[in-house]
């Protein structure tokens, strides 16, 4: 029994203490001044433990047109390193020390540096990103990822700055993902900060949002701010309520089993069954992950060919998901558009009228106008129905909607709004998937220790990818004037469904300006009035400006107290604490450390 005692005490200890690795990082701490150009000026100082290695290393991929100039190093030793034109990773410890260099990988480029002496050592980076700073089709901003090291890490920290200071209130949303910590505004700088130590699984990305375009960038993109959120926080909502790493639910039985299993096996057994747990507790696991929707030929559709006909079965659900998916337009455009052309869709069904507001003292036009919901009934149609409620909730006991009321409306509910812009997306996926208009495709992955797991990607088919050009190329039909002898012969009926597209694409008011001349008697025809329709398109506009102060006025409230991710809703957010997940299919650094 003294003996089994004695096994006992060893594997406790074993087990209660921590690991020892050779090679351990103290911190990182990151300073980025932004100047005007959008150029990052980055000094980055390592703190580590070192006994072995001969480099350290910190790789970045998918730049684009970014690029790293101007890297040097120097160490707590007062040494500057030499920079060498090509760095070879296969050099020796000598070779390497007091040098530095980026070696060119195939998908980006290591920043690279010799350990030179080892021990308790700290190494000053510095170097400059070009362009760092991205255009969106709406606001300028920053999707990266800073650090994410395969070794651990003790605290890590990261600064934005710029000559403007940064204000939530004025300038600036922030979100960080990745890790334990806080994502906050201090003195005009964006501070990212771990409050618990960093694994291998951990990292530090940032979405950053300028609502000016501050800075002179030459980086642009084809998406819109909306979308680069929606891919930042495609984990968040899955791990943060979701996902249970299945060592939490083991670990207690399984210790358990621990301490009676020494008294039938022996240590080597014993010691076996121990690896397999720190190995399935180092990785984690699920049964099933779901994959993203993929876009057979690529998600921008190129250059269509005008298109005269109506498409997507004149279905404007389906038309927004073709037109939200493959960017036709920008997020903000297809939002506003819905709502407008739900709103003429039912005018055109004779279901709700236009009339005069109340008219104030100093009021535009196009603000004497309101919706008239009283003769409509709640309609069937699910989608359908989830904004005829909204609008009816806006509208008050009179069920007369003027569009700075609903404007005041969307600001407080904005959430309601996201919702169901969430759940057009939601609903036309299932419609496709039951009409075999997006594939799934299950693959198998094997595991740690032959165990296997299934990852699901849903395609959408060309069939689909074949409507979304025919929704394209309708809008370069509309737009283009050079036609207008072409539009001559569309009946005049026909032009209300062009509008609806018209408003759904953004383009509503060029469509008018056409419609007006083909036939300037059009304003005295109750149904197709161009004033009405204009003050739909105001309508549609005002929901938007206060759906967006909303999400943002509760990015300011996240800021200022709390965790920064309330769940449900996009644009949550903002500030506070960092999500746990998210944001890793940012362009930046992934992996690096010392080997």
């Amino acid at each position: 029994m003294r003996f089994k005692s004695i096994i006992l005490t060893l594997i406790l200890s074993f087990i209660f203490i921590l690991p020892v690795k050779a090679n351990s990082i103290k911190s990182i701490d990151m300073d980025i001044y932004l100047d005007s150009n959008g150029t990052a000026h980055i000094k980055e100082v390592w703190e580590a433990s070192l006994t072995q290695g001969t480099e350290g290393y910190k790789p970045y991929s998918d730049l684009g047109i970014s690029k790293v100039t101007n890297f040097s190093v120097t160490d707590d030793l007062g040494n500057t390193y030499e920079t060498l034109d090509r760095w070879s990773t296969n050099a020796s410890f000598s070779a390497k020390a007091n040098k530095c260099g980026i070696n060119k990988t195939y998908d980006g480029l290591e920043l690279c540096f010799g350990i030179s002496k080892y021990g308790d050592r700290t190494y000053t980076l510095t170097y400059d990103i070009t362009d760092f700073v991205t255009q969106y089709t709406d606001v300028q901003g920053i999707y990266f990822t800073f650090i994410d090291m395969e070794q651990h890490i003790d605290k890590a920290k990261v600064t934005i700055y710029s000559d403007t200071p940064f204000s939530i209130e004025e300038n600036v949303k922030i979100w960080g993902y990745g890790h334990i910590g806080t994502t906050t505004i201090e003195d005009g700088k964006i501070v990212i900060e771990t409050t618990e130590e960093m694994n291998s699984s951990n990292y530090i990305s940032a979405l950053v949002r300028f609502e000016t375009n501050m800075f002179n960038t030459n980086k642009t993109s084809t998406k819109s701010f909306d979308d680069i959120y929606d891919d930042a926080m495609e984990e968040v909502e899955e791990y943060e309520n979701d996902h249970k790493p299945i060592y939490y639910i083991l670990a207690a039985p399984f210790l358990i089993l621990l301490m009676i299993a020494y008294v039938f096996l022996n240590p080597f057994t014993w010691f076996i069954i121990l690896i397999i747990y720190l190995a399935v507790k180092g990785k984690g696991f699920s049964n099933t992950t779901s994959g993203s929707l993929v876009y057979d030929g690529g998600q921008n559709l190129g250059s269509v060919e005008a298109f005269r006909d109506i498409p997507c079965n004149k279905d404007l659900f389906y038309a927004y998901f073709l037109a939200y998916q493959y960017n036709i337009v920008s997020s903000k455009s297809v939002k506003e558009g819905i709502i407008g052309a739900v709103l003429l869709k039912w005018i055109d069904e004779n279901k709700i009228d236009i009339v005069d507001g109340k008219k104030k003292l100093f009021n535009v036009k196009d603000n004497n106008y309101a919706v008239d919901f009283n003769r409509m009934a709640s309609p069937t149609e699910e989608l359908e129905k989830g904004i005829y409620d909204i609008f009816i909730s806006a509208s008050g006991v009179n069920r007369i909607l003027e569009a700075k009321e609903f404007e005041k409306w969307c600001t407080k509910n904005y959430y309601k709004l996201s919702k169901w812009f969430d759940k057009i997306i939601e609903h036309e996926k299932s419609t496709l998937e039951a009409k075999g208009l997006i594939t799934l495709e299950t693959k198998e992955v094997k595991g740690l220790f032959g165990g296997t797991s299934t990852k699901t990607v849903k395609h959408l088919t060309i069939k689909a990818k074949e409507e979304a050009i025919k929704l394209a190329g309708l809008k370069k039909f509309l737009e283009d004037y050079s036609s207008i002898e072409e539009k001559k012969y569309i009946e005049v009926h026909v032009w209300n469904e062009y509008l609806m597209l018209a408003e759904l694409l953004g383009i509503a008011d060029k469509v008018r300006e056409q419609f007006s001349k083909l036939y300037p008697d059009i304003k005295t025809n109750p149904t197709y009035n161009i004033d009405n329709m204009r003050f739909i398109t105001n309508m549609a506009s005002c929901a938007y400006k206060g759906y967006t102060v909303g999400i943002n006025r509760a990015s300011a409230r996240s800021y200022s107290g709390g965790h920064s991710y309330s769940g449900g809703s996009s644009w949550s957010g903002g500030g506070g604490h960092s999500f746990s997940s998210g944001g890793h299919s940012s362009s930046g650094s992934h992996g690096g450390g010392f080997r």
